[in-house]
């Protein structure tokens, strides 16, 4: 009598479902994503217990949809749902073999639910970290306790501990690296020119800068502490750009200048409106989010903001860069230690 041969286990395992929700996360997806569809990096896929192209479905919720849209990837909205069962038939009729994720901060629970309802239903979750800072919190729920996934991606050793002192087994941590970043360097060449990107026109050889907003008032509302928030770091690159210092910081900028306020996807809308009337006659500023974040650091000169991503993307490519926290920090020390 023949046997039935028996399945490959990655073959069984190639029906993918990604979940994002936070902008960090989805872009790690995204480049994940990438890889996955060209068929890169056999180490990924063993971590994932994968074959080359699989069937991926993205699922999409809050600010992730206008990324993956800006990326060409199609995606699903995520539905209403009220409860853990709501989600528990939703994933069994999407029947995925194994679901990947991004993590969110403390304003939302979403991937936390998709891995305890994910693992009732028997079905494997990988979580992929953007970032090393916060990583304890992505992983409490709002009474404290630990929720986690099934296996987690991390950028460097330096993550690895925080992850262990969760209790996540080290067999099921792996160092996959900051995905994102080779992501951008890969899709260099697909930057718009600033005369393409709506707004930015710069006129009579202005220097373009591109301010990249944090969510920082968003979060004190939320009840967490900032020595230094977005408003103070802007109100710094204003300060220096209408003395003229800002040349002390980056000698290549020089007026007139173009400042492109971009705001956070997090941002409260209209949270920087006030900022219009500061404009000067050698210092235009625009309010703008509409170009891809490739394309908006590619257009700049160059590109400031506080541990932003898009300040780490400019470094990536070779734009110049200003670290305005720190900057902050030692005008506030100054005043205190002359007071």
């Amino acid at each position: 009598m023949n046997k039935k041969p028996a399945m490959n286990k990655k073959l069984a395992m190639n029906k993918i479902l990604f979940i994002s929700r936070d902008p960090g996360g989805t872009n790690q997806l995204v480049a994940l994503y990438d890889i996955l569809q060209r068929q890169q990096n056999n180490i990924l896929f063993d971590h994932l217990d994968l074959c080359p192209g699989p069937e991926i479905t993205v699922i999409a919720k809050d600010y992730a949809g206008e990324i993956w849209r800006q990326n060409g990837i199609s995606y699903q909205d995520w539905p209403d749902l009220e409860t853990e069962d709501d989600l528990l038939h939703f994933l069994t009729a999407l029947s995925p073999s194994q679901i990947v994720t991004g993590t969110s901060h403390v304003d939302d629970r979403t991937e936390q639910m998709v891995w305890r309802v994910a693992r009732r239903l028997g079905i494997k979750t990988t979580a992929f970290l953007d970032s090393d800072r916060n990583i304890t919190t992505r992983f409490r729920n709002d009474g404290g306790e630990v929720v986690l996934p099934d296996q987690l991606s991390v950028l460097d050793e330096n993550s690895v501990q925080a992850a262990l002192s969760l209790g996540l087994a080290r067999s099921m941590i792996f160092i996959s690296g900051d995905l994102y970043g080779h992501h951008v360097k890969s899709m260099a060449t697909r930057n718009a020119p600033p005369e393409t990107i709506p707004e930015w026109q710069a006129k009579n050889g202005e220097s373009l800068i591109l301010f990249a907003s944090s969510y920082i008032r968003e979060m004190q509302v939320m009840g967490l502490a900032f020595d230094v928030t977005e408003f103070d770091c802007l109100d710094c690159l204003i300060e220096l750009l209408i003395s003229g210092d800002i040349t002390a910081y980056r000698k290549e900028i020089k007026k007139p200048y173009r400042l492109i306020i971009r705001p956070h996807p997090k941002d409260t809308p209209g949270k920087y409106e006030g900022y219009r009337d500061r404009a000067t006659e050698n210092l235009a500023i625009v309010i703008d989010n509409s170009a891809t974040s490739l394309a908006a650091v590619g257009a700049s000169h160059m590109v400031a903001g506080m541990e932003s991503a898009l300040v780490k993307e400019a470094e990536m490519l070779g734009v110049a860069t200003l670290e305005l926290g720190a900057i902050v920090r030692n005008r506030k020390d100054h005043k205190k230690t002359v007071s």
